[in-house]
């Protein structure tokens, strides 16, 4: 990363139309990507902030199961066995534990968020203000600079595409509260760096698997498959989702810890499935025969998301890679499982 550079109204943009916006990414190949030191091989405490979220929980486990002293920091008290849990508000001033244990962690990885594209009005705005840029003003304050932090953004910010694969460089154009607020996350991080602090960005596009939250739309179209009720799809099946396995995203975020990487890096697979072919394997994983209502797409739903890998390919050295079949399969699964658990 290098200070914010202001680019306006470039045609540069391949995810969008042009747009004033704020850059933050350091032209590929640049050395300052990744740190002298490494964190490979070296057991350290790490707080994870939304411990107890779908990816949080994930990354967790992967990082108790190397060894790391895991600190997790959630709202929630269901943080996974094998880490200390803190029930805390990042946005509360007097809440000294998590403080404390920001500021004294070897690594922190900051994933809390107020999650969901679609939700919109005044109270979810200004849950989205308090809980996706100024709980992570106070993450950003609290961790010392020298502190390697990994922050999770969003593919959204690129606000979609028309098919072309969205790059790390290219102007960011988000559609919605959701978007606008992970980009002013960016934004957070991006004057981090300009005072020296060690910070990577993760850019996950649509994640799926084990845990995936119920309103996202394959966890909704499990459910409905199942209930034998109409799998809801906005705009047209042949709209278009870089669907990310959620395994595949921990691998990405704990390669970043492990190489010292300092840059904003996809985690997508570079190939898209048509909404369509998503029902198609839903109905699969739940062996049920399925029918499809189509209802008209709010103006922030992006035609497709495509994620420009190379970056990826070169900092982290692997590409996620996504089996649809197979990952519903587990996700139904999974999800099946907890349904009767707490029947």
């Amino acid at each position: 990363m290098t200070l914010p550079r202001r680019t306006c109204c470039s045609s540069s943009s391949r995810c969008g139309p042009p747009s004033c916006s704020v850059r933050f990414t350091l032209e590929d190949g640049d050395a300052r990507m990744r740190a002298a030191q490494p964190f490979a091989g070296v057991t350290v405490t790490v707080v994870v902030t939304g411990a107890a979220g779908f990816i949080g929980r994930h990354l967790v486990r992967a990082l108790t199961a190397r060894g790391h002293h895991v600190v997790g920091i959630d709202r929630r008290r269901d943080v996974p066995p094998g880490a200390t849990a803190l029930t805390g508000d990042l946005n509360a001033v007097d809440d000294e534990a998590s403080a404390t244990a920001l500021r004294e962690a070897d690594a922190v990885f900051h994933l809390a968020a107020f999650p969901g594209v679609r939700a919109a009005g005044p109270a979810t705005d200004l849950r989205r203000r308090l809980d996706n840029v100024e709980a992570a003003r106070r993450v950003l304050d609290r961790v010392p600079l020298h502190v390697p932090l990994i922050v999770t953004s969003s593919s959204s910010v690129y606000g979609g595409t028309t098919g072309s694969r969205c790059a790390e460089g290219d102007t960011p154009r988000p559609r919605g509260g959701y978007a606008a607020s992970k980009l002013d996350l960016e934004r957070l991080c991006a004057r981090r760096v300009s005072h020296g602090g060690h910070v990577a960005v993760a850019r996950p596009f649509t994640v799926a698997g084990e845990g995936q939250r119920p309103d996202m739309a394959i966890a909704m179209w499990i459910e409905a498959a199942r209930a034998g009720v109409p799998l809801t799809i906005l705009g047209s099946e042949d709209r278009i989702r870089d669907i990310t396995d959620v395994n595949h995203v921990v691998i990405g975020l704990v390669r970043m810890l492990d190489r010292g990487i300092r840059a904003t890096v996809n985690l997508g697979t570079g190939r898209g499935h048509r909404l369509g072919d998503v029902v198609a394997a839903v109905s699969s994983a739940v062996e049920r025969e399925v029918t499809t209502v189509v209802q008209p797409a709010a103006a922030q739903e992006p035609y497709a998301t495509l994620a420009d890998t190379r970056r990826c390919a070169s900092l982290l050295g692997f590409v996620p890679h996504t089996d649809l079949g197979a990952l519903l399969r587990r996700q139904a699964a999974a999800t099946a499982l907890a349904a009767g658990a707490s029947a």
